[in-house]
Order: structure tokens, then sequence, then C-alpha cells
């Protein structure tokens, strides 16, 4: 489909919605999926508190590195090409677990897996900025699709763990992965058009792959605007949330004596909340500065699995994860598009990977930090302490908003 089929230039034709938003749904899923099987596979290996922390961390080290870079590619060769070479890496990775002979080898696998997994979602949010007008109307629909794989992936996976073991469970992390890939296929050659003069002249071969300290300069500079500074703080609490949520959450249930297809099984709550509220974001923004719902709804999410250790019923547990999805939801298509805007046009890429170095620098230090207090006060004082501090942060920037109303002004949808 052809883009001046469109009568409204803001508006983007379906087929090109519809394989951004699967790039979303996949590679979003392989996170899910892996967020019950790895957790339990680490967890077959009796690691310690900290060792179990940082195969977390491990996940997110090569995209704290790389993903302004990625970010850069995506704004030079366009996102389909960085998609395609990503996505496929997510397919063939998981087969490989299996095989791991011990916790040292799966936390080496999770460097590489992390990183195919993220540059997918990467290339999802930078097409919104790209190539759908950075609108919040599109990164909501966005946001309301991935929630279908979180609806149904992970109880598969938690299902497939109990019935087929590890290598079940992780053919079927490959399986969902490959869907990534049939829907960065589906996007047109020149589906994100590389900006003239955005990062310097074109580079050819092998020297356009490499890392240019120039990217990182100009994508740092974003921080110096205070709207790109605030939603990219925010967004990296968000994930001190999610990845407590994907090791030490998993590892409590178990404890608890939840078996993997009930813990799968509480994902569809999450992913019912978060699809109801992602929608609500755009018609709420004409009443409440999205720098307000961010700030709340992101606060209010983080509090919801700092709590876990309260929560002694299966039915409470359920309640907790329908509505810190449902918060994540809210603020999710907020984070993606501000950033956007305040980077400008010609920093769609680098602004969202500068996003993605923060989130994952959040996304290593908390299950490490978790981990070391978990061994200085045990995992239940450990969710509380993360609150703690996650609430500290929250009430600085909130502050700040307070004293710079400037910043709050209203979004457009």
């Amino acid at each position: 489909m052809n883009e001046s089929a469109s009568t409204n230039p803001r508006d983007v034709p379906w087929r090109t919605q519809i394989a951004i938003y699967g790039v979303g749904l996949f590679t979003t899923s392989v996170f899910h999926v892996a967020s019950v099987v790895i957790p339990l596979y680490a967890y077959t290996m009796n690691p310690s508190p900290f060792v179990f922390g940082l195969v977390f961390g491990a996940a997110h080290l090569l995209p704290l590195l790389f993903s302004i870079h990625a970010g850069a590619l995506m704004d030079r060769l366009g996102a389909r090409r960085v998609l395609l070479f990503c996505t496929v890496a997510a397919v063939l990775l998981p087969l490989v677990y299996p095989l791991a002979p011990g916790i040292w080898a799966l936390i080496f696998l999770q460097l590489f897996l992390g990183l195919a997994e993220s540059m997918g979602w990467l290339g999802a949010q930078t097409m919104i900025g790209q190539y759908m007008h950075g609108r919040t109307t599109y990164a909501g629909r966005l946001s309301f699709v991935i929630r279908f794989g979180q609806l149904v992936a992970p109880p598969m996976a938690g299902v497939t763990w109990d019935l087929a073991g590890p290598w079940g469970a992780f053919i079927l992390m490959s399986l969902w992965a490959s869907g990534s890939v049939i829907c960065a296929l589906m996007l047109p050659e020149q589906a994100v058009r590389p900006v003239s003069g955005a990062i310097g002249p074109p580079l050819k071969g092998l020297r356009s792959l490499m890392p240019r300290w120039s990217d990182y300069k100009l994508a740092f500079g974003l921080i110096s605007a205070p709207s790109v500074a605030i939603i990219v703080g925010l967004g990296a609490l968000m994930h001190m949330g999610n990845s407590v949520q994907g090791s030490f959450y998993v590892a409590w249930l178990t404890e608890m004596g939840i078996a993997g297809t009930a813990i799968g099984l509480l994902s569809p709550a999450g992913a019912i909340g978060a699809a109801v509220f992602s929608l609500l974001t755009a018609p709420l923004m004409r009443y409440v500065s999205g720098f307000w719902i961010v700030l709340l709804s992101l606060w209010a999410g983080v509090l919801l699995i700092c709590i876990t250790p309260l929560l002694g019923t299966y039915l409470m547990l359920q309640i907790a994860m329908f509505l810190r999805s449902g918060m994540n939801g809210l603020a999710q298509p907020l984070v993606i598009t501000l950033v956007l805007r305040g980077a400008g046009r010609s920093n769609q890429g680098k602004a969202v990977g500068l996003r993605g170095t923060a989130n994952r620098l959040a996304s290593i230090v908390a299950p490490l930090l978790m981990g070391a207090i978990g061994e200085l006060v045990g995992l239940r004082y450990a969710f509380y302490v993360v609150g703690g501090l996650t609430s500290l942060a929250m009430v600085c920037v909130a502050i700040y908003l307070l004293r710079n109303p400037q910043i709050t002004r209203k979004g457009e949808d």
C-alpha cells in the first residue's frame, strides 16, 4: 500500500500500521515468555540471590551499550533492515538455552537475547515517530495491541514448561519470535526514510554499521531538554518495576508454592488492564498534562509490584497485576511520544535509543540491587526497599514539575 493512498497526510496505511504493531507485539511477547521461562530455568540451577539477579541484569548490558547506536542506525538506514537482523537473532537464540551447562552459560546467552529482543521493540517505537508522526493515538494502539501477546504468551509458557520442560518452553519462545520476522518483512522497503544531514555525511559499507561518537554525543545532548530528561528518567523507573516483576517476583511466587502454569496465568489480568487503560491515554490528555499522567501512573505501578509480599492470596495477586499493568499501559503511549516530540524529527531513533539506554541501566541496577538487599535483609524486605527508593525519586520529579509548570502543558493526540 502506498502512502499516497491516504487522504490525510497524518493517516498511516493500515498495512504499515499492522506491520509496526506486529513487530511490537511479537518482540514484547518474547520478553513476556522469557519472564516466565528464564526465572524457572534459572531457579533449577539453585543460584544465590545475587547471581539470580545477575541473570536478569545481563540481558540489559548490551542494550545499555548499543541502544543509541541502534537508534542511529535506524535514523541512517531505516528500521526495516535493522529489525530484520535483530528479529532473526531472537528466533535462533532461545534454541541454545536448553544446552546451557550452568548458570554462567545462561548469563552469557542472556547478553545476546536481551539485545535482540530490545532492538525489535526499539524499532517499533522509532517508527511511531518517523512514520506515524509521533501521535499518541498510534502509540496508544501499539500499546493496546502488544497486550495480546502478554495475554496469551505467558500462560502458554507456563503450561508448556509444566508439560514439556525447558526444551518445549524455549521452542515456544522461538516460535513467538518468528512472528516479528514476518511483520518486519511486511514493512515497505523504505518505511523509514533516513533524514538527510541529521547525522553527518552518509557512510558506505561496514563503516556505516560501526558506532559513531557523534551519534552518542547528539543523543546525550537531548537530555538538555527538560521534557526529554524527565520522560527518560520516569521511563527508567518504570523499568525498575518491570525488572523486579520479571525476576524476583517469579522467585517469590515460586517460594509461595505457585506452579508455573498459575504464574503464567497472572499475565492475562495484566494484559487486560494494560489494554484497557492504554486506550484512555489520548482522551485523558485533553484534561490532564501528559507529564502528570506519566508520573502518577508509573509511581502507582511500581508500588503495586513492591507490595507483593503483602498479597497473601492468588486473587489479590491477580487484582494487583491488573492494576499495575493498567497503570503502565496508561503511561506507555506518552512515554513514547513525549520523548519523540522533545527530540525533534531528525533525532527520532536516537531519542528512543537514549530512552532504551536509560531503561536498560535501570533494568541492570534493579535486580542486582534487589539481590544484594535480599542477601542482607531477606527477599520480602527487598521489595519494600526498592519501592521506597523509587518513591523518593518520584517525589523529587513531582517537586520539579510543580516548580516548572511550563513543562506540564497539555499534549496533543
